[in-house]
């Protein structure tokens, strides 16, 4: 059960390079390089070649607003001090002239700070770098970066940064899709990102590798995190150092070695609202398995709410002195009040959802545990009542549901139905289905309406007076991109929200 987790710590490397702009608060563009760096950036057969490395010297702007293909050699990166804005109508390619030999990427320096990328495709290379600098990377595709090399280990590395990556798909990459160093105090904001089938290496890290965080808060929401190399987990933090502030919400994490793993101590983090399932695909329940793993000490500072965690080879699993709060109701906390679905995990034939494997008792109120009959409770939990060197679970009161599927729905001859949109996950389109049974009320306003997971509205489908029946609306969501969604059906009485998850 236990997890091993590899994080790999960052140092500053040299910089060197060819060609530097010259610092003089000029902007420039990429036929400005190819004008001024004497061979170095080139422009032939529709695309610009940069034969060498490039230095964007501070107080310097290299602005790229139109659809362009980039190929780097081998060996070459640019190294930014000043800015690089990459915002082009459609796409901006950077990839390899040698897809075999293939590049070292971009790295962004302390001075770098205003640099964004957006609709970038980075593609055949080694890593986006983030050296004490925040900056912007939306709306981007980052895919099969798999050359080995010390410029860096992930396909988005961090070193004291707290940029934002958002909108991106980001898959098929050496190692981590997003990583930082295990006493690198990074804080990103990692958001509705489409992270998938990274670590073609196999190697023992995550999808998302983190060490210690910075004073600002670190969150990670609204992702896809999907698995497909047996070693590779979801998401874990083992820091040297701390953790003071971060969040993990409203993510769905499926397919991986784990779910999420946490290890150390001083870390204080809040995970609500996430989909963890089925996180078996190594299939060794001594080796991990677990949607999540706290192993640390007490000074783990965790909440654990809202979840549904299913699927899985273990549930939640505890070890060393680790004390994650999974509901506590006589908290004045609100924070802390349970509310998990924690169903369906187990290996061996024996069911482990919540595995407490330290001497520490653990308060788990008011989660729901794959049945309302409190005495079958007992056969999902493996604490106390198991083993005398162990822990007792607090997981009374229960939580009663009418159906895991979050069947909340205001039914009945006094209101309306709404159902799981199919399919779900979707791509690009999906059908919403409800009844109206209001026969007290013979015309009522009705509206079906779309939010991301921040709940920003993207769509209102429907908006209109409607009478008893059975209706049907198709959601098409080919402009968006992926993450998790909530469709919401209103009247003047009630409101239903349920959520899909848009899979690209």
């Amino acid at each position: 059960m236990k997890i091993i987790l590899l994080i790999i710590l960052f140092s500053a490397s040299v910089s060197y390079s060819n060609y530097s702009t010259p610092g003089s608060g000029v902007t420039w563009t990429m036929d400005s390089l190819v004008s001024n760096s004497s061979g170095d950036v080139t422009f032939s057969g529709g695309a610009y070649l940069v034969n060498d490395t490039i230095n964007i010297s501070a107080g310097d702007t290299v602005k790229i607003f139109n659809n362009s293909v980039l190929k780097f050699g081998t060996s070459v990166f640019i190294d930014i001090f000043g800015v690089l804005i990459v915002n082009p109508p459609d796409s901006v390619k950077i990839t390899a002239q040698d897809t075999v030999t293939k590049f070292l990427g971009l790295k962004f320096e302390d001075l770098s700070d205003g640099s964004v990328l957006k609709k970038l495709i980075f593609e055949y290379g080694n890593s986006i770098r983030m050296l004490d600098c925040n900056i912007l990377i939306d709306s981007c595709i980052i895919r099969y970066n798999t050359l080995n090399s010390s410029f860096a280990s992930g396909a988005i590395s961090l070193f004291r940064s707290n940029s934002v990556i958002s909108n991106c798909k980001i898959f098929r990459n050496r190692r981590s899709a997003i990583t930082s160093g295990a006493n690198i105090a990074s804080s990103p904001k990692i958001l509705n990102n489409h992270i998938y089938e990274n670590n073609t290496e196999n190697a023992n890290v995550p999808q998302i590798n983190f060490g210690a965080t910075g004073p600002e808060q670190m969150v990670i929401r609204g992702n896809v995190i999907t698995g497909l190399f047996n070693n590779c987990g979801g998401i874990s933090f083992l820091p040297v150092g701390s953790i003071p502030d971060a969040v993990i919400e409203n993510n769905i994490i499926t397919k991986n070695r784990y779910g999420i793993a946490v290890q150390g101590g001083n870390i204080n983090l809040y995970i609500n609202n996430n989909i963890i399932d089925s996180n078996n695909i190594q299939g060794n329940p001594s080796l991990g398995g677990s949607g999540i793993n706290f192993n640390g000490s007490s000074t783990q500072n965790t909440v654990v709410t809202r979840n549904k965690i299913r699927g899985n080879l273990w549930g939640i699993t505890i070890q060393a002195t680790a004390k994650p709060n999974l509901g506590n109701l006589s908290n004045a906390d609100t924070a802390d009040i349970g509310m998990n679905e924690i169903y369906n995990n187990g290996n061996s034939g024996k069911i482990f959802d919540l595995f407490n494997n330290t001497p520490d008792s653990i308060k788990a109120e008011n989660n729901y545990w794959g049945t309302d009959n409190i005495d079958t409770v007992e056969a999902h939990i493996f604490h106390a009542a198991d083993s005398a060197a162990l822990g007792f679970v607090d997981y009374l009161p229960l939580r009663i549901i009418t159906s895991v599927f979050e069947n909340n729905n205001a039914g009945g001859i006094d209101g309306f139905e709404l159902f799981n949109a199919y399919p779900n996950p979707f791509n690009p389109a999906a059908i919403i289905k409800f009844t109206i049974s209001d026969f007290k009320n013979v015309s009522d306003i009705y509206t079906l309406k779309i939010f991301d997971i921040n709940g920003r509205l993207v769509s209102e489908l429907l908006n209109n007076r409607l009478s008893a029946g059975n209706y049907s609306v198709r959601f098409n969501a080919a402009d968006l991109p992926s993450g998790v969604y909530i469709y919401r059906l209103s009247n003047s009485r009630l409101s239903v929200s349920k959520k899909l998850m848009l899979l690209k």
